[in-house]
């Protein structure tokens, strides 16, 4: 932070420095033209979802027209702001949600419409109960993505719960042989102690119940494998006299090939060659709630983002602030960050509300400019970003990014 926090700064100073901008939007993107052109690889925007209630921080309720002339004016100042490969992501919910994908298509081009994320943010519960038989209850938010040149920095995973019974094959400690999964002595033991069947089908139900197995699948992932084709390099390359040492198909012998690189372990068919893949290709670290991130078998994620609902619960604990329906998990922006960004990037938000997606773009160590033009700049953000750049705020994703304090940030009033 800077101190006393000066009314106004020098524009140089502005285009090295994290920013908190407190003032309306469109004079604030206006005057970012000059020292931030081109200069943003991420810009999230949570804008007013025009709901038509008047909510704790900010009234919510404008005439369509007026709203769609608001976000017009907004997003064509952005435009200029973004890099060349940078991504917008426009969250909303159903109000207004196909009428800001309109917009972002004409400003910023349809050709550069990606997807639409759809992120499940709330329950069917509690008050909601109440409208079930008048309505379809809300359950998730649109996050509409896009960008003229995609590059994504990090694919997402998410947890995978369901066992997938393809992985039914288990390689030997040397790597030379394999028996099906279900004759390892450990996995009878538990099959039988659990009361099930000693039968590949029965694997999904003991991944579901049983914690030991589910601890030991991810220690014995390098082993645990499935069977599929194998790629065109491997079959062109290795279909000679010699392969597998001769072995019939059907038999339970393994050999581990190298291609540019890449591992494979083969075994003999009555059709050709297949391939044996290592369930530890599956993985990967996850997010926690609230915690550190852990390793857990992932599937990769789409367009379908589940999960942040449960979050909802304790949003109003992070960063010591509480904002009433409108305050959006920092395990959701996290995720944003890390798909769309590297380290030293800037993130813009120009509707920055209680000051998530500068807590945490500076808890990752991106740079940041967060534009709010209520009273919650100095009630919410500041107080917030105090707290992230002298390490006193241990909630969010605080811990997951080992985030200890440090930086610095500009407020300036417009």
């Amino acid at each position: 932070m800077t101190g006393d926090r000066p009314a106004t700064v020098s524009a140089e100073a502005d285009a090295r420095a994290n920013l908190v901008c407190h003032g309306d939007n469109l004079r604030a993107l206006a005057s970012l033209q000059t020292t931030h052109a081109a200069r943003f690889r991420l810009i999230y925007l949570d804008p007013p979802y025009n709901t038509g209630r008047r909510l704790d921080h900010y009234e919510d309720d404008r005439a369509h027209a007026d709203w769609l002339q608001m976000m017009r004016e907004r997003l064509v100042l952005m435009a200029p702001l973004l890099r060349p490969d940078g991504v917008v992501v426009a969250q909303t919910d159903r109000h207004e949600s196909a009428y800001l994908k309109v917009l972002l298509d004409e400003v910023f081009g349809r050709r550069s419409y990606v997807t639409t994320i759809a992120a499940r943010m709330s329950a069917t519960s509690g008050y909601k109960l109440e409208h079930a038989e008048r309505t379809l209850v809300k359950n998730v938010e649109f996050l509409h993505v896009h960008a003229r040149k995609l590059r994504l920095h990090g694919a997402a995973y998410e947890e995978q719960r369901e066992w997938d019974n393809h992985y039914a094959y288990l390689l030997a400690e040397d790597r030379k042989t394999f028996r099906r999964l279900v004759e390892d002595a450990r996995v009878t033991a538990w099959l039988q102690a659990q009361g099930l069947p000693v039968r590949q089908a029965s694997v999904p139900t003991l991944h579901a119940r049983c914690a030991e197995f589910q601890c030991w699948v991810l220690t014995a992932a390098d082993l645990i494998c499935r069977s599929h084709t194998a790629p065109v390099p491997a079959r062109t390359s290795w279909r000679d006299g010699h392969l597998l040492a001769g072995e019939m198909p059907g038999s339970r012998v393994v050999e581990e090939r190298t291609w540019q690189g890449q591992r494979y372990f083969l075994r003999r068919t009555s059709t050709g060659i297949d391939q044996l893949i290592p369930l530890s290709l599956k993985v990967r670290p996850v997010e926690t709630l609230g915690g550190d991130d852990r390793e857990a078998l992932t599937n990769l994620l789409g367009d379908w983002w589940d999960g942040f609902h449960l979050d909802m619960g304790n949003v109003r604990l992070e960063g010591g602030v509480s904002f009433s329906r409108g305050k959006k998990p920092e395990r959701l922006l996290r995720r944003l960050i890390r798909i769309f960004t590297q380290p030293d990037d800037w993130v813009l938000d120009p509707f920055a509300g209680s000051g998530t997606t500068a807590a945490v773009a500076h808890k990752m160590r991106r740079h940041w400019v967060a534009i709010e033009s209520g009273p919650q700049a100095l009630t919410h953000v500041v107080p917030r970003l105090d707290r992230v750049v002298s390490g006193q705020d241990p909630n969010g994703i605080t811990r997951a990014e080992d985030w200890n304090g440090g930086g610095a940030y500009v407020y300036r009033r417009i």
